[in-house]
């Protein structure tokens, strides 16, 4: 892959573009500031209407908006004439001597392998590599032939389908870098200057000024949903009831891009003061996500699902209501699995996790279900299952009579007998009571920790320091039991966890 040609090489071609679509693409240019002085653009052509007559208008501008080109093409192999596509965009690059580049992928291949339509396929390979070539040739934008009429086919397409505020928005003028969309996470803003004016506008402008471009017979497969509204369902609609009918959806969808600008700053904000990020998971405050608009609890979860993975490719409405359906009362401890992410309501928190840190799959997770170590005094014992180390030494120099010594937390002094070389380290087990150090009785283990506002998928992890009849003298990072209270006759054992 390498550029041809040089856009400052031989005589420059004369070339007269229409005025008033001149005009009308400038505007649009300006109107959303696509870009900047001595910017460099890459230009994706397909060799189709559309992209031929961007690519002239770019041409013919740019000396007015002091831009330099550099026009992309991607052979999809996905026709017998694909090559001749690629010669067709090779020639005209070189008679306006502007830089070509040029990339060959395998669509079908992908679009198997990804387990992908062949449009979702395509789409996603030619913004990569839009992107990886304008990254590579130093530009600054990548610019693409979107009409008004692929902006009102897709808002349409996306209703069909069901489609919030930010799908219905349809196609941007400027998508800019770290857009939330899989296919245009770039450092590099997309723009479309052909926003604005109709396909049938292009079609009539390279008719008059003779210009050729190619056609692909799949733009008219039925099969496909975009096809189906383009030439069937779309003229209908027009023809039936509103003529102006593209022009009124293009206007919906701004006004839609204008609401959900709003909308995604005031998300933001409810994300902000609703979790609490680290590296592997995410945790939404319940009573900020119950203070919230059903609409902004929507977004925050989605927000949420999306800094966990990266995207929400396959995040359903469904997914969402989900989610939120942890909100309800009396719903702590359950789960929901959502696609690449598991969320678990855990008291007034609810923690996002990738499913890869799930036991067998986080490599920094060993798999054990539940372990047992003989604690030999002193101890510096590695507790590899909870990631910690539980140290422990005998206190010789001070009587038990002198100082209380500490009773909670994770550093504490319990009151040992005899059997001091029969003690074990273990994992929780769902027989396990404990008495906490001045309980007037004991509760099953699983309430203390529930009452401790420990995780589920973090009891497990919680050590224990047991006799050997299973009596639990120490939670670890929690409270000493009456058992291991400090009194006449017994010996000062020194515990401490260092975990996680």
């Amino acid at each position: 892959m390498h550029l041809e040609g040089n856009s400052n090489s031989g005589q420059t071609p004369t070339f007269h573009f229409d005025e008033m679509l001149t005009t009308t693409i400038l505007r649009t240019i300006l109107r959303f500031s696509m870009v900047r002085r001595g910017d460099r653009v890459l230009v994706g052509l397909s060799g189709g209407a559309d992209s031929v007559a961007l690519t002239h208008a770019l041409f013919a501008l740019r000396t007015e908006l002091e831009i330099h080109l550099v026009i992309a093409h991607l052979n999809h192999g996905l026709r017998d004439d694909a090559a001749a596509d690629e010669g067709f965009c090779r020639e005209l690059a070189g008679k306006l001597g502007v830089a070509f580049v040029v990339g060959r992928t395998d669509v079908t291949q992908k679009a198997t392998s990804e387990k992908r339509s062949i449009e979702d396929a395509g789409r996603a390979a030619r913004y990569a590599f839009f992107a990886a070539q304008a990254e590579r040739h130093q530009c600054h934008r990548i610019a693409t032939g979107h009409t008004m009429d692929d902006q009102a086919e897709t808002l349409l397409m996306r209703l069909t389908r069901g489609s919030g505020t930010r799908g219905l928005a349809s196609v941007y003028p400027v998508m800019t870098p770290g857009a939330r969309s899989p296919e245009l996470c770039t450092t590099i803003a997309t723009i479309r200057p052909l926003i604005d004016v109709r396909r049938h506008e292009i079609e009539a402008f390279v008719a008059e000024q003779g210009l050729s471009y190619r056609e692909d017979p799949s733009n008219r497969d039925r099969r496909f949903t975009r096809n189906r509204l383009r030439h069937d369902v779309l003229p209908r609609l027009v023809k039936e009831l509103n003529p102006r009918l593209v022009a009124t959806l293009a206007r919906t969808a701004e006004i839609l891009r204008d609401d959900e600008d709003f909308m995604d700053k005031r998300a933001l904000e409810a994300f902000d003061r609703a979790a609490t990020r680290s590296s592997a998971e995410i945790r939404l405050s319940i009573s900020a996500l119950a203070d919230s608009h059903p609409a902004l609890r929507r977004r925050v979860a989605r927000l949420a699902v999306e800094h966990i993975r990266g995207d929400t490719r396959d995040l359903s409405m469904q997914h969402v209501r989900d989610l939120l359906g942890l909100l309800e009362p009396g719903k702590s401890g359950r789960e929901v699995h959502l696609p690449g992410v598991v969320v678990e309501r855990s008291f007034d928190e609810l923690l996002l996790f990738p499913k890869s840190a799930r036991r067998g799959h986080d490599p920094s997770d060993t798999g054990y279900n539940s372990f047992e170590y003989r604690l030999a005094i002193p101890a510096e014992l590695p507790i590899r299952e909870c990631r910690g180390l539980l140290t422990a030494h005998l206190v010789e120099s001070i009587r038990v009579s002198d100082q209380p010594g500490a009773a909670a937390g994770n550093a504490v002094d319990v009151g040992v007998e005899d059997g001091i070389a029969e003690l074990h380290v273990r994992s929780p087990r769902p027989s396990d009571r404990f008495r906490p150090l001045g309980a007037p009785g004991s509760k099953p283990l699983v309430r203390y920790l529930m009452e401790r506002k420990v995780a589920k998928r973090k009891r497990r992890h919680v050590p224990l320091v047991v006799r050997v009849d299973d009596e639990i003298l120490w939670v670890a990072g929690h409270s000493v039991s009456e058992t291991a209270r400090l009194g006449p006759g017994r010996r000062r054992l020194h515990l401490e966890w260092m975990g996680q």
